[in-house]
């Protein structure tokens, strides 16, 4: 369990299964990410339930739910990819623009890049044009890489056009200037 000064981050749980089926249900949110489209009450099941301990068992990735500090809605999940040594993470729309995904990033890369982990640096991608995705991630501390194809294969097989960063344990704590991310100029 990671804390903010306004969120909670933990493990999800069986009682999240509707909130991220209702969170899924967001054309918006299904455009960015590789969630099934239709995202159906098994899809959200099998990830709460069977995808999300799995996950946390054999040390492929580590995913928590975003919950406000003193309550316990799901309002999004952040991931550590650990083998892929990406972040990944998706908001719920009423909770997007108050930089709550800022926050539980920088918690997450902070707890990922601290002492209790062997971890260097940590990268981010998104498909191309996912603005809010990149000000999240500049914002949580992100350099920017540079323009490319996804790592991520998307829902028809391909490697869309994308934006990368990264976060060395070095820079943690520094600014980055908004010139060095060209898309958000």
């Amino acid at each position: 369990m990671l804390r903010t000064p306004r969120l909670v981050l933990s493990t999800p749980v069986a009682a999240d299964v509707p909130a991220v089926l209702r969170h899924c249900q967001d054309p918006e949110l299904q455009r960015w990410t590789t969630v099934p489209v239709p995202y159906t009450a098994e899809d959200a099941r099998t990830f709460v339930e069977e995808f999300v301990p799995a996950s946390w068992h054999d040390g492929s990735e580590a995913v928590l739910a975003l919950r406000p500090s003193g309550g316990s809605e799901l309002m999004g999940v952040v991931s550590w990819q650990r083998r892929r040594g990406y972040v990944g993470y998706w908001m719920g729309a009423e909770h997007r623009g108050s930089g709550y995904m800022a926050e539980a990033l920088r918690a997450l890369v902070e707890w990922v890049l601290g002492p209790e982990h062997d971890v260097s640096s940590l990268r981010w991608e998104c498909v191309e044009g996912n603005l809010g995705s990149a000000h999240a991630a500049r914002a949580a501390g992100f350099r920017w890489a540079g323009y490319g194809p996804c790592d991520v294969v998307d829902r028809d097989g391909a490697h869309p056009p994308g934006w990368h960063a990264e976060l060395r344990r070095e820079d943690l704590g520094t600014v980055e200037d908004l010139e060095r991310w060209p898309v958000l100029g």
